[in-house]
């Protein structure tokens, strides 16, 4: 037979072989559609109330020039017990990354022995072998290698990258929500510090008061029918004193147990609320996606999840392994390292999943049904994210709304202190009308510092809501 002829006759023999192969294996089931994930639009967004918000920076926090918040942010950063666990997960995700690329590799190991043993007399080896004491020497390099001709260990380790990805995305995540929950803390400790001291003053101006129509009183001015009301009064401050000292604490606590800094903690010194100046950046619906890291990690995790499901169905395939040997044998030490000594071999083999469909089945319907999982959690993040973005934007328009009126009944309040002030100065008025002013503008200054509260700390939730400045990396927005 010639040579065309003998391999006409090879490819029609391997040929049936091929077919059997694959007709030996599990029956396949069909590959699953892609999960389509939720988009946000910019109709599901707020109409933004003034242009020119932007999105926020790394290091958002700078932008309030504060010193003493700058130092608490980093303490947290570096000391939070949550920062540390995701730290963790993130390095239990390379390792098991790292894990899946070595067992899709290839393995070569160095393998030796040195056995004592007796040989029997009626064995397979014959004398003067049989019925002595032999030792029996190897050392060999094995070679081992897993031909991914389906790519199921490529896709599995696809996979363990993408849920490194997410657990990256998460840790950053997790510096983004510590940071806001440092940052709100810390001015909710300063706005209420500022209330105590407008309710001190108060408290003193109504004092003021008392003494004055006691005075009255004494002098046989007055019929004194005004001295409870007017005492009472006076004790109304320490009231509202004692209950915004003991929320001024929480908020202490809170941002110790925050900062985790223990005996360094450093001691707060009051300082003036910063302006609000945020927004809603432009081109929601394209850059929320990439800008927050909920959204990243969740997104990872779907990839992650298609790939699992790649790698299970790639499982039905007929697995193809490749393994050789080289090294050195013998039964007489002596002769050990002998050119003769030497041992090699080569063996493929090939796996055939046929009686194995029960359990690819269920690997297969456990994958896709966490695909799934995975797909229906990443649009539910999509939607609390709109939803945060929205909450915190119409908080944060509605406290601006407040912020003209409330301004000119302070300066009105300002102007008619000033005028009282000039009055009493001259002899034309007595210290009743001037107290009685700046009890009003001292109100008003408590609503204005309540406002500005509310307005920060909207602010902080709107900077939250739109990713804390954290950015997803290219390879991971496409």
């Amino acid at each position: 037979m010639n040579n065309q002829s003998s391999n006409k006759y090879r490819i029609r023999s391997a040929a049936p072989l091929a077919a059997l192969l694959l007709a030996s294996c599990a029956a396949i089931p069909p590959e699953a559609p892609a999960p389509k994930l939720a988009a946000p639009r910019q109709a599901d967004f707020v109409p933004a109330s003034t242009a020119g918000g932007q999105w926020p920076a790394a290091t958002w926090w700078q932008q309030f020039h504060d010193s003493q918040l700058d130092g608490l942010v980093q303490q947290a950063l570096s000391n939070s017990p949550s920062m540390a666990v995701a730290a963790a997960r993130l390095q239990a995700a390379r390792a098991g990354a790292q894990a899946t690329a070595a067992a899709a590799g290839v393995a070569l190991n160095v393998n030796s022995s040195l056995t004592r043993e007796r040989f029997p007399d009626y064995g397979l080896a014959p004398p003067p072998i049989a019925g002595h004491y032999f030792y029996d020497g190897e050392a060999a390099l094995d070679f081992s290698w897993d031909v991914d001709f389906w790519g199921r260990n490529r896709a599995a380790l696809q996979s363990s990258l993408g849920q490194v990805r997410a657990s990256q995305a998460e840790q950053a995540g997790s510096a983004a929500t510590l940071a806001t929950a440092v940052a709100s803390a810390y001015y909710q400790w300063q706005a209420l510090n500022a209330r105590i001291t407008l309710q001190q003053s108060m408290e003193a101006s109504r004092r003021h008061l008392v003494e004055l129509e006691s005075s009255l009183v004494k002098a046989g001015l007055s019929a004194g029918q005004n001295l409870a009301p007017l005492t009472a009064d006076a004790a109304a401050p320490r009231q509202t004193i004692a209950q915004l000292g003991a929320q001024r604490d929480q908020a202490l606590f809170q941002l110790r147990s925050l900062v985790n800094s223990g005996k360094d903690f450093p001691a707060l010194q009051a300082a003036p609320l910063p302006t609000v100046t945020g927004g809603l950046p432009p081109g929601l619906d394209l850059d929320l996606l990439a800008r927050r890291a909920d959204i990243a990690a969740a997104r990872d995790r779907v990839e992650a999840s298609v790939q699992e499901v790649k790698s299970d169905r790639a499982a039905f395939y007929p697995d193809v392994d490749l393994s050789a040997f080289v090294g050195l044998s013998s039964l007489d030490m002596g002769q050990m390292l002998h050119y003769g000594s030497r041992t090699y071999g080569v063996t493929p083999a090939i796996h055939l999943p046929v009686f194995d469909a029960p359990r690819l089945h269920a690997a297969l319907a456990g994958s896709q049904a966490d695909a799934a999982v995975a797909a229906a959690e990443y649009d539910q993040t999509v939607q609390n994210a709109v939803a945060q973005v929205n909450d915190a934007a119409l908080r944060l328009q509605g406290v601006d709304a407040e912020k003209t009126a409330l301004t000119a009944q302070t300066d009105a309040r300002q102007h008619d202190l000033d005028s009282a002030t000039r009055l009493h100065q001259a002899g034309l008025t007595d210290g009743r009308t001037l107290e009685i002013r700046r009890l009003a503008l001292l109100a008003l200054q408590d609503q204005e510092i309540s406002r500005e509260q509310r307005a920060l700390l909207a602010d902080i939730d709107l900077i939250k809501a739109l990713g804390g400045g954290y950015t997803a990396p290219q390879t991971a927005s496409k």
